[in-house]
This record gives structure tokens, sequence and C-alpha cells, in this order.
């Protein structure tokens, strides 16, 4: 008898490590396992997701859109009254990639999605991932009158890619990443000195794939 009871405890399905396994699995954040699902929801579906947000050229392109009624309520708290381009765009412009470093979460989903949020979407969830952010600025640059403003998607040397914004100001190149903390002139300069400039988690760029805004989509490779 004694023999069968040890055997019958060893069989338990909660006893020992199996119940501390357990344990550690309902002590986990009700978050954290809720991620685990819908991340998992979003690989399975990825496909269709994919699928329903593909866009034409003439689509990408007006992605950037300074007439957005989202956009132009931003605007309205940092134009001076009488703004006027050449005299206040890069004070402007400063204050706007300022604003969407701080008021934007910026978010690595990790995920095999091609998706784009609209600003209205953007801005009232405060995150987006980093095409999300640089069409946001570049649309709020191109609010301020800013033609040159264009998001760029390129390949790092990490072989990773990213989106940031770049622009040209009084005979100025700039690149704007509102992904990251840095201010208005870091990367400025001749195109050269810019690219050289800039980093992204230490990363350098590598080549530019794409570059478009309202008017001009542009493909490097």
């Amino acid at each position: 008898m004694e023999g069968e009871e040890k055997e019958t405890q060893n069989q338990l399905p909660c006893s020992g490590q199996q119940a501390e396994d357990a344990a550690e699995r309902q002590s986990k954040p009700k978050k954290e396992l809720q991620f685990r699902l819908y991340r998992l929801l979003l690989e399975k579906y990825a496909d269709i997701v994919n699928e329903n947000e593909k866009r034409t050229i003439g689509e990408i392109k007006g992605l950037v859109n300074g007439d957005d009624l989202t956009i132009q309520s931003i605007l309205t708290d940092f134009k001076n009254p009488g703004y006027e381009f050449q005299r206040d765009y890069l004070e402007a412009a400063g204050k706007m990639l300022q604003f969407v470093m701080k008021e934007i979460d910026y978010v690595d989903p990790e995920l095999n999605l091609n998706y784009w949020f609209s600003p209205k979407e953007v801005f009232s969830a405060k995150i987006g991932d980093d095409e999300d952010l640089a069409v946001f600025l570049c649309s709020l640059l191109l609010g301020l009158g800013d033609e040159n403003a264009a998001v760029v998607i390129a390949e790092l040397n990490n072989l990773r890619t990213h989106a940031f914004v770049v622009t040209e100001f009084g005979g100025k190149f700039f690149i704007l990443d509102p992904s990251q903390q840095h201010s208005f002139c870091d990367y400025s300069g001749s195109r050269e000195e810019s690219l050289q400039k800039y980093s992204f988690k230490k990363a350098k760029i590598k080549r530019f794939l794409y570059k478009f805004n309202h008017s001009a989509y542009e493909q490097f490779i």
C-alpha cells in the first residue's frame, strides 16, 4: 500500500515542480498574457491584413496630407497669426518635431504586417511605428508650407529598415527622425554631412529604398 501511495503522489499533476510552474504561469500579468494572445492572432491573420492594407502609389503619396483636419488642428496651436514660410518655418518646424517626439510614442511592433494609420488614428492613440511617425511629421511640415519634406524608407547597415523625414531649407539638408530624441539641426548640413551624422540605435544609413511625399514617389531599388 505504501508503494502504491507514493506512486499515486508522483502522478499528481500539480505536485512538486509542476505546481511551481503552474503558479508561475498564473502570476504573469494579465496584460502580458493578452499581448501574447493578440500577437498570435495578428500573426495568424497577417496575410489578410497585408492584403487589405495594400496601397497604390497614389494612395501612398496621399498619406502625406497637410490639409488633414487633425494636422490642421495641431498647426493652429503653433503657427503665429502672421506666419510667413521663409521667416518662420525653421522655428515652427522645430516645434513640430519636438511635439511629435513628446506626444506620440514610438513602438517597433516586430510583426510581419504592412499597415498605415491615419493622422487621426495616430494622434488619438498617441502611438505609432517609425513609418506612422514619419508620415505624421511630414504632413505637419507640409502644412507649414514645406513642399520639399518627404518620407524616406531606408535600409540601415544592420539590415533593418527605418523611416524618417528629409527636407531642404536655406541651402541645408535635414534628416528628422521622430522615433528618437534629437534637435532639429542635429542631422543637418550638406546632404553628405547629414547622412554621415545620422544613426538610429547606432546603425547608420546604408541606402535609401523609397522616398515619397504628397506629390512624388521615388524607388531606389
